[in-house]
């Protein structure tokens, strides 16, 4: 299989670069999220939701984020099998490395949230082609799909799949950046923990709200 020669290193550093935009939108994300959890009938969050539908700007927008998102997945792919080529019989010893666990980690839940996604994207664009009940609007259905048991667990594990994939690429972003060293090294790991930790807690707070009726 001939792949495309382009060096590892500036892979590696578009697909932290393109992890950061998604960071940054998904705090975005979250904070908009917290508008159903508002007692004022959906107001905040449905008049949120139609201007992301209606919006041109938000609509070339939508085109950028679906783009990085599917960059961000086809470099990682890449930088897998390409490393994995580069050592077709494997390391004599296996390495026991921080960073190699954590790598080896970032796959796994990587291609957890890629299935998560799909169907989160397919549950989000039904909605918003009308395929779900047409007598209910964005914020009642998220309400009624959040009170549902099954629903709610899935999504909260997916938060916790995301918040292990965040943990590790936030350090790993700046490492790859060149922004990793012994002097901020242990307070970067430690902001990303907190970043992650609050936008998976907003996350959630939305699900088990709406969940238990707040």
């Amino acid at each position: 299989m001939n792949i495309p020669k382009i060096h590892s290193i500036s892979k590696k550093i578009l697909v932290a670069l393109l992890g950061a935009f998604l960071s940054i939108f998904l705090l975005f994300h979250a904070s908009a999220n917290l508008c159903i959890l508002r007692h004022d009938g959906g107001a905040w969050y449905n008049a949120f939701c139609d201007f992301m539908g209606t919006n041109y700007v938000v609509k070339v927008f939508e085109i950028i984020l679906l783009g990085t998102f599917l960059l961000h997945i086809g470099l990682t792919i890449w930088l897998a099998i390409t490393n994995k080529l580069a050592r077709p019989k494997g390391y004599h010893k296996p390495q026991r490395s921080k960073t190699h666990t954590g790598s080896k980690l970032q796959v796994w839940t990587g291609i957890l949230i890629i299935v998560c996604l799909f169907l989160h994207f397919m549950d989000f664009y039904f909605v918003k082609l009308g395929l779900f009940d047409g007598n209910l609007n964005f914020y009642e259905q998220a309400r009624e799909k959040f009170q549902i048991t099954h629903i709610a667990i899935c999504y909260l594990v997916f938060f916790v799949v995301v918040w292990f994939h965040m943990r590790h690429g936030f350090a790993a972003m700046f490492q790859t950046l060149g922004l990793y060293n012994y002097k901020y090294g242990k307070a970067i790991e430690v902001i990303g923990v907190i970043y992650a930790t609050v936008i998976c807690l907003m996350f959630a707070a939305v699900v088990i709200g709406v969940y238990f009726g707040l």
